[in-house]
C-alpha cells in the first residue's frame, strides 16, 4: 500500500476543525473524525436516545454522548491513510461540517436552540444548497 500523504490545504482544514470542536466540546480528543471506532453494547443503548443527528457531525455528537454519560475515551494509534485519488470538496465539506458542529452545540442548548428557531428555514436552506454543491459529478 501506498501512504498518500494529506495535501497542506487537507492539513489546515483538519486543524482547524480540530480547533473548533476542541473550543466547543472540549473533550480533549486527538481525532474526532476516525472512522474506527469501538464501543461497548452497554454503551451504546444508554447514550444512543441522546444521538441527535446523522451528518457529517454524527462522530462529535456521538463522542460528546458518551463523554456526557461518564464514559472514558481511549484513543489508540491508528495509520490511516487516505485513498489515493479522493478528493473532498474542502470549501463545501468543511462549511457544512461547522454548521452540523454548530448545530450539534445548539442541540445540547436547547433554550438558545428555541431562541434560535426563527434561523431554522435558513439553516434548512444552506444545507440543502450545500449537499447539491456536493454531488456535483467530479471534473476531469
Amino acid at each position: 500500500m501506498l501512504h498518500q500523504e494529506q495535501s497542506g490545504k487537507r492539513q489546515f482544514a483538519s486543524r482547524v476543525f480540530h480547533f473548533i470542536v476542541q473550543f466547543l466540546f472540549q473533550m480533549n480528543i486527538r481525532d474526532t473524525q476516525c472512522g474506527a471506532k469501538v464501543i461497548r453494547r452497554e454503551a451504546v443503548e444508554k447514550i444512543h436516545r441522546l444521538l441527535l443527528t446523522a451528518d457529517m457531525a454524527f462522530d462529535i455528537n456521538l463522542l460528546y454522548s458518551l463523554k456526557a454519560a461518564g464514559y472514558r475515551i481511549l484513543e489508540v494509534p491508528t495509520e490511516w491513510t487516505d485513498k489515493m485519488g479522493s478528493k473532498v470538496a474542502l470549501g463545501n465539506t468543511s462549511l457544512t461540517m461547522l454548521l452540523s458542529v454548530i448545530r450539534i452545540r445548539l442541540l445540547y442548548w436547547p433554550r438558545l436552540y428555541k431562541l434560535l428557531s426563527p434561523l431554522r428555514p435558513l439553516e434548512t436552506w444552506l444545507y440543502k444548497k450545500l449537499r447539491a454543491r456536493c454531488r456535483c459529478p467530479a471534473r476531469i
